[in-house]
């Protein structure tokens, strides 16, 4: 394993470990910034953008507390694997699937993203998920190239996060980049490039289904609140700006 993701890795472990109570405090559930204001409509947009049905064997990779993967399990005969780096998230997830007897469609582990290929078979997963999950990668190429094995021929990879914007205005884009610093910094992050991401994907021979934007409306009081409640300013001395776009990006394993 290289150190650099290494590192990371174990920083999002500790982040996890000690902010999932927190996030539970505000986020409920479904601890996704980029939301609905009903869980249940992202939940149905999820399923309508990432092609979940019945009979699927699905990998979610970077689970958190197994909410979505509740949720997926329930409406549909699916297998689902559930993966966090977190021992918290683990026992929790653990304990919410017991109590909704769903044990016989999730199993939940704890264990590295990077490593895909290392924790499960080759070419086993219908789908592999990313749910706001992929940004926290040391290398998110290594964790693409790690999906692309353990996904079946035909398979699909659905990743939704958000990648900073880019401007030739100098003074702007310096703004960004020390607003995403300090988002990196607060949310043990490590921010997609979006270029770099579409790149990783083409160069593990998946076939790009689509890059779009999310198409419901964004309602951040959840995420404002969070912030606000917990000490976290993205902004200092800056007035507040859209600093980057939310996507969803589907590719599939060549059949």
């Amino acid at each position: 394993m290289k150190e650099s993701y290494k590192i990371q890795s174990h920083k999002v472990a500790d982040y996890y470990n000690e902010w999932s109570e927190k996030y539970k405090q505000v986020y409920g559930k479904i601890i996704q910034a980029h939301r609905p204001p009903n869980d249940q409509v992202l939940m149905e947009y999820t399923i309508l953008s990432a092609g979940l049905d019945n009979g699927q064997k699905i990998l979610d990779a970077g689970c958190g507390n197994c909410e979505p993967a509740a949720y997926f399990a329930r409406k549909f005969t699916v297998q689902i694997e559930a993966l966090t780096i977190s021992a918290k998230q683990v026992s929790e997830s653990k304990r919410r699937i017991e109590e909704t007897q769903l044990q016989d469609k999730i199993h939940v582990q704890q264990g590295d993203y990077h490593e895909l290929d290392k924790i499960y078979p080759l070419d086993c997963f219908d789908k592999i998920l990313f749910l706001e999950s992929l940004g926290h990668a040391g290398e998110p190429s290594l964790v693409i190239e790690s999906a692309y094995k353990v996904l079946r021929p035909g398979g699909e990879i659905y990743i939704k996060d958000f990648y900073p914007k880019i401007t030739a205005d100098e003074s702007i884009a310096r703004k960004i980049k020390q607003v995403v610093e300090n988002l990196n910094h607060h949310y043990s992050y490590n921010t997609l490039d979006l270029n770099e991401t579409i790149e990783a994907l083409r160069k593990s021979n998946f076939e790009i289904v689509f890059i779009k934007q999310i198409d419901f409306k964004n309602d951040a009081a959840i995420k404002n609140d969070f912030e606000e409640k917990f000490g976290i300013d993205l902004f200092g001395e800056m007035e507040e700006f859209y600093f980057a776009e939310w996507l969803e990006i589907k590719c599939v394993k060549p059949a």
